[in-house]
């Protein structure tokens, strides 16, 4: 039986094949948008899968109370947090510490020097605790002593190709000889911990360089992502009610700032999103809002795709009412009339499916491209996505073909053999609604789109307040450079080009380690840590940054060495109405008494996302590590080649690098552009398919009023009023959908931005705008149809008449 449904199937599409056509294109486009997200979600949520022990592995974040009130969460902890907490609780079976070194590190074996990322400081129980592969070492030893390191192959490869790297020395920063004892596979994609080296924690303590890595293993410094490996079971809601106890114990100073709390490792990735990607260990990290919203957006699409079988199908019954009729009085039950159109949807949903998957593998590319995500489309070795496929068709059959089954195979046989069909009131009315649902979920698409795009570029063009604009950021090393640090500026503001530039140990683009101060003339429990930048005497005027009040340092003035100057938000979180002339502490071990000399107008440090921050700024002329270069913008590649020149003069050993500052900030708001583009695409998508269905529609409403266009045309009907006459209707229903998509569209979105620091308030125009675009476009769709019927010749219709 099913055999010749499948006959009938295939005849009919020959038979129709525009129609079927149109079908075909809506379900492939839809079912490759929805394989498209399958394949992204199934990878988001496969993250970190791989660690045997994941269901006992848990991160360390806490919640951070700031002295105005904000509260922030951060994944840094104590350096000194994880050997204490194993020590004292018997439920946690070991844990490790992961320290990534700041964007890359200078690396060299012989004359061989490669600047290498992920390089991560971290403890010999990392592979214990995680199942990352481990092609050559020990596991529970390649890390356990100073110095000691382990590579992945691909770094093997770079350094030593085909040889054997055990043993090898490596030189890294600060001239560490770092010894190979072990080497790695690469972390798999779905590994929200990444590393090409991996450095013994026990380095940070060793007697030769304990004190450059002494911030490494202290209190007061957050600086290590934390790992805890639960006891078997070992109750975690047993062990957070432990931590007030244990933060008094070891930082009673901050026990009622800092509230640790355990997050299992299979929400890393995905439940995360309110850490900053600056405070943990994820730069790639997901979000579960997104899966959610795109897992929304294939269903829709896919809807939307289905509505247009749905609805041709019944536009369609006229011409299939006399077929009907007759199986119906030779016998065909009602049951049998289902199954076979039915089986005509399934037919078409697996020929859909078959086109999917190829334009799958075209798009791959692009869309890996656009989400940076590396997806494969292999559904032979992966059953659960061949599940899904097969799922996707089973859906689509179900879903377009169930409605126009129970309509057509409804017909009484009496009725249409004797006086035909004619479209009843209700057919009419349900393809009106599905008309409406479709263009609703498109015009909401657009919406979605327009907001996303005006938020990501009102944080792009936000007053930060500084000037972003001609500053090239210089990495200084810790080597020769920094002891001829003044020598070095001094022959760079040689060129004219240069206006100014300016040493500092954090800043717009780079952060701000955070320092304790205490406000004079409160109590020592009154201190609390600010976000602390050590400048030079030229940073405020090198980028721009404005004096509210006060003054701005100067070399005229030797008490200025001890001064410092604050932004608005730490003036006013600290209540000073008059802050000139304040003093304050600054450190806890050997805290400097330092004076406020002026108070500079707020800026960003990182990006809008989050709130300004409380800044101080205090002169400092060694604890640095970036210089910033004010260019005035005249023959940029001969001024880039003068920096260039200049550093190797000063700098032999790292290679001249530069960023600059404002491409620095566009990195912020990738996520917010991968959005903005995801979204377009799934609107055009949307539309077009609905557009799609709407031709086809058209030609059929235009064929069903062949004669009385006919009729009009000798009458003396102009070509507009005929194309008015088709078109209205349709445009009525668009304007329906945009009564309907404004105030779903209005709700989702205010609820996105309601995530965001700093957010644009959403106009009339968005919804305007998106309304007018589609009734423009289904406006050009109809009309085709409609100017294609108005000049027909009349004579042809009414021939028989």
């Amino acid at each position: 039986m099913f055999r010749n449904y499948l006959k009938i199937a295939l005849r009919q599409a020959l038979k129709h094949k525009s129609y079927s056509l149109i079908n075909v294109l809506g379900l492939a486009a839809g079912i490759t948008c929805c394989l498209l997200i399958l394949l992204y979600v199934q990878n988001e949520l496969a993250f970190d899968d791989f660690h045997g022990k994941r269901a006992r592995i848990y991160r360390i974040n806490k919640i951070v109370h700031e002295e105005g009130g904000e509260v922030t969460h951060t994944a840094e902890m104590p350096g000194n947090f994880a050997p204490a907490l194993v020590q004292d609780y018997p439920e946690v079976e070991s844990a490790v510490r992961l320290r990534p070194w700041w964007d890359e590190m200078l690396v060299s074996y012989g004359e061989k020097k490669l600047k290498i990322n992920h390089v991560v400081f971290t403890d010999s129980t990392f592979f214990d605790i995680f199942d990352f592969e481990l092609v050559a070492g020990d596991r529970r030893q390649v890390l356990r002593a100073p110095l000691t390191a382990v590579i992945t192959e691909e770094t093997a490869q770079q350094f030593f190709g085909e040889a054997d790297p055990i043993g090898q020395v490596l030189v890294g920063l600060f001239d560490m000889p770092l010894t190979v004892t072990g080497i790695a596979k690469k972390p798999p994609m779905r590994s929200h911990i990444q590393f090409n080296i991996l450095i013994s924690w026990s380095t940070s303590t060793n007697s030769a360089y304990a004190e450059r890595f002494s911030w490494m293993n202290r209190w007061i410094t957050q600086t290590a992502f934390t790992y805890a490996l639960l006891a078997p079971g070992a109750e975690p809601q047993a062990l957070a009610a432990k931590f007030p106890a244990f933060m008094q114990k070891y930082m009673a100073r901050w026990a009622d700032k800092y509230f640790p709390y355990l997050q299992p490792l299979a929400d890393v990735h995905l439940k995360a999103a309110n850490i900053p990607l600056q405070f943990q260990m994820n730069s790639n990290a997901g979000n579960i809002q997104t899966v959610y919203v795109l897992a929304i957006i294939a269903v829709l699409v896919l809807i939307i795709a289905c509505i247009n079988y749905m609805n041709l199908a019944t536009a369609r019954a006229a011409r299939r009412a006399a077929e009907i009729g007759l199986r119906k009085a030779v016998g065909a039950e009602q049951r049998q009339l289902i199954w076979q159109f039915l089986g005509e949807a399934f037919a078409l949903a697996l020929l859909a499916l078959m086109l999917a998957a190829v334009l799958v593998e075209l798009l791959l590319p692009a869309f890996n491209r656009l989400t940076l995500r590396a997806l494969v489309f292999e559904p032979l070795v992966n059953p659960a996505l061949l599940l899904g496929m097969l799922g996707v068709a089973l859906f689509v059959g179900l879903a377009a073909g169930s409605y126009p089954a129970f309509v057509l195979s409804s017909f009484q046989p009496i009725a249409v053999l004797k006086n035909g069909y004619t479209s009843r009131w209700q057919g009419v009315r349900s393809r009106k609604m599905l008309v409406v649902t479709q263009f609703c979920f498109s015009i909401f698409l657009i919406i979605a789109t327009l907001v996303v795009y005006r938020q990501r570029d009102f944080m792009r063009t936000k007053n930060l307040g500084f000037e972003r604009e001609q500053v090239v950021m210089l990495a200084i090393p810790s080597s020769t450079i920094r002891t001829q640090a003044h020598a070095f500026k001094t022959e760079l503001l040689r060129h004219p080009n240069i206006i100014s530039a300016a040493y500092a140990s954090g800043g717009p683009g780079i952060g701000a380690m955070g320092f304790d101060i205490l406000p004079e003339g409160r109590p020592l429990s009154a201190r609390f840590a600010v976000p602390t930048v050590g400048v030079d005497f030229d940073f405020a005027n090198t980028l721009g940054l404005e004096i509210a009040s006060g003054r701005n340092f100067n070399t005229t003035f030797s008490t200025d060495s001890s001064a410092v100057l604050i932004n608005e938000t730490l003036a006013r979180q600290l209540g000073w109405a008059t802050p000139i002339g304040k003093r304050l502490a600054l450190g806890t071990d050997n805290p400097q008494t330092l004076t406020v000399i002026g108070v500079v107008k707020d800026f960003h440090i990182r990006s809008v996302h989050q709130k300004i921050e409380p800044v101080l700024l205090y002169i400092t002329d060694r604890r640095f590590n970036h210089l910033s270069v004010k260019l005035a913008g005249n023959d940029l590649p001969e001024t880039l080649q003068y920096l260039a020149a200049t550093w190797a003069r000063f700098e032999t050993r790292h290679p001249f690098e530069y960023k600059f500052l404002d491409q620095t900030f566009e990195q912020y708001y990738l996520s917010e552009e991968r959005l903005t583009q995801t979204l377009g695409v799934f609107a055009v998508l949307a539309i077009a398919i609905a557009c799609l269905g709407l031709f086809g529609l058209a030609a059929y409403v235009a064929e069903q009023r062949t004669k009385e266009i006919g009729i009009r045309k000798v009458l003396g009907a102009s070509l507009a009023g005929i194309v008015s006459l088709l078109s209205k209707d349709f445009v009525k229903l668009v304007l329906l959908a945009n009564m309907l998509a404004w105030p779903i569209g209005w709700y989702a979105m205010n609820r996105w931005l309601q995530n965001f620091s700093y957010r644009i308030e959403i106009g009339w125009g968005i919804f305007a705008f998106a309304g007018g675009l589609a009734v423009v476009i289904a406006l050009a769709t109809v009309s085709t149809q409609a100017i294609r019927a108005a000049l027909a010749n009349p004579v042809e219709a009414l021939r028989y008449e």
